[in-house]
């Protein structure tokens, strides 16, 4: 059954299809060694993204979530050569990878995204270990260093600021609040979560074309909290935006 309430089975079978075309076209151009070292970057980015959006599209198609763990697998693979392939940029050209880096709005929400899923699905410890070097950005977000810590990145820097306050204050408060409190929090976190992403996130009200790239509105984030926290989801488990069986795994 499809988990997206928005979009048909047959608009995310049509675009699931295309992106995996998509995919084999840019492995196919990384492999060739036919880019400058700073094409094969942007490519390794551009497949990064379009894993991480067909996991999510399959998501909202009701996929098995069985059957993403070898997607998860695929993605850190990418995700590690990316790195490796910026390390290699010439020195001159080194500052290009700050926008694949650096907490933009976009990148905060494919890593916290990434990792949820990661988390969610039971990926192993050196798996979790790997995301969050990848990752990295350590003691630029309060938020994202608690996670890191949660996960047993115990020496890493923890910041008391968050990047985006507006957004996330909510969901960072309901780490350290009373059990009780938690669950409204995140709900509030919820409630509120679509409209702030506007004039922020690029995905932002793209269901309503039939060629934006809508791959469903879902708070991963959201998961990942709850997850790791331990935060009793009852209350808001139907939540048009909480993805609840990635969460219970069912």
């Amino acid at each position: 059954m499809t988990r997206d309430n928005v979009k048909t089975t047959a608009y995310f079978d049509e675009w699931i299809d295309y992106d995996q075309d998509v995919i084999q076209q840019i492995r196919d151009e990384l492999e060739s060694n036919s880019l400058a070292p700073y094409g094969r970057v942007q490519a390794a980015y551009d497949l990064a993204k379009k894993i991480l959006d067909r996991i999510i599209m399959r998501y909202s198609r009701g996929d098995s979530l069985t059957g993403f763990r070898d997607d998860l697998k695929s993605l850190l693979a990418v995700r590690e050569q990316l790195k490796l392939l910026c390390d290699a940029l010439p020195s001159d050209e080194q500052k290009n990878r700050f926008q694949y880096e650096r907490l933009s709005f976009d990148n905060y929400l494919d890593f916290f995204w990434w990792l949820s899923l990661a988390v969610c699905l039971d990926m192993d410890e050196a798996h979790l270990e790997r995301v969050i070097a990848l990752i990295n950005n350590a003691g630029q977000d309060a938020l994202l260093d608690r996670i890191a810590v949660k996960l047993g990145a115990h020496q890493r820097a923890v910041s008391n600021e968050l990047v985006f306050p507006k957004q996330y204050a909510l969901l960072m408060q309901a780490l350290d609040a009373p059990s009780q409190e938690q669950s409204n929090l995140v709900k509030k976190f919820l409630d509120g979560w679509y409209k702030g992403n506007k004039n922020l996130a690029a995905w932002y009200d793209n269901h309503k074309g039939e060629d934006t790239g809508y791959v469903g509105y879902w708070c991963f984030e959201a998961a990942l909290v709850v997850k790791l926290f331990r935060i009793d989801d009852s209350s808001f488990r139907t939540h048009a935006h909480y993805p609840a069986d990635l969460v219970h795994n069912t």
